[in-house]
């Protein structure tokens, strides 16, 4: 790992889980500030927006400043101005997810809007209910583009593993017989955005994360190195069973922390 100079890093698991910083992130964050070590927080939940991110990690004393957050509520506005709003620019989406996407979705210029809109997105949703998943359905049925912002089953928390947007999306796609266009990991749109943020060179560049399909998968995809911390979703037996193999495993960000530190000694 002595060669690495740009890191992309997932969040929920790796960072925190729920309100509570993981071991090593603070430690961690600082090395990369202090090493000038560039790195991007690249992560799947659409719920929060950066500016929201940035302040519940700072709020854990983990120094993360907002243009270094690229989410899938932001990389799916990318998708849509580059591949619809050059075109037209009255588009409408019914969303379903949290504030910070449906935010993200409005200051793109796209109203929202529950009958009969051009798009239907999906994130990941706390207060999702049949309504809800009536409302996508039908707009779907009528011919709405279906865009889900990632398609993680799960997401960790202090309780345990809760539902994930993938797992809303499976319902939506059930009722409305049509699968959506996902944008974030493990496509690489994300990546390449995140990638431009920080002017990364791939043959110098790792992705960590804590989950093998999409993290490590997105990293893969991308042609970049991967490491997989064991402080989310994943087990050391999901691992061995898993035909995707991360470079590096590690027990948490202390656990890898310390072993970039001694890598780069050498």
């Amino acid at each position: 790992m002595k060669d690495i100079k740009y890191i992309f890093i997932d969040i929920d698991g790796v960072l925190y889980r729920g309100n509570h910083p993981i071991r090593g992130a603070r430690e961690f964050i600082d090395y990369l500030i202090e090493q000038n070590i560039k790195f991007i927080c690249v992560t799947n939940n659409s719920s929060k927006s950066p500016a929201d991110y940035s302040r519940k990690l700072k709020n854990m004393n983990i120094n993360i400043q907002e243009n270094e957050i690229i989410n899938s509520g932001v990389a799916t506005v990318e998708f849509l101005k580059e591949t619809y709003l050059k075109e037209n620019y009255n588009l409408s989406a019914y969303v379903v997810g949290g504030d910070g996407l449906i935010s993200l979705i409005q200051n793109a210029g796209i109203k929202i809007e529950e009958k009969n809109p051009d798009f239907v997105i999906v994130g990941w949703d706390i207060a999702f209910t049949y309504e809800k998943m009536k409302k996508a359905s039908l707009a779907i049925q009528k011919g709405a583009i279906y865009m889900g912002t990632n398609p993680d089953l799960t997401y960790p928390s202090n309780e345990g593993i809760l539902p994930g947007c993938g797992a809303i999306l499976a319902s939506i796609t059930a009722a409305s017989g049509v699968e959506p266009i996902i944008i974030g990991k493990p496509k690489t749109l994300i990546m390449e955005i995140a990638t431009k943020r920080i002017l990364a060179k791939k043959e110098n560049s790792i992705m960590i994360g804590d989950r093998i399909d999409t993290d490590v998968l997105a990293g893969k995809n991308f042609g970049i190195q991967t490491a997989l911390v064991l402080s989310g979703v994943v087990d050391t037996l999901e691992v061995s069973k898993s035909p995707i193999k991360p470079d590096y495993v590690f027990k948490d960000l202390m656990d890898l922390y310390i072993n970039l530190k001694k890598s780069r000694k050498v």
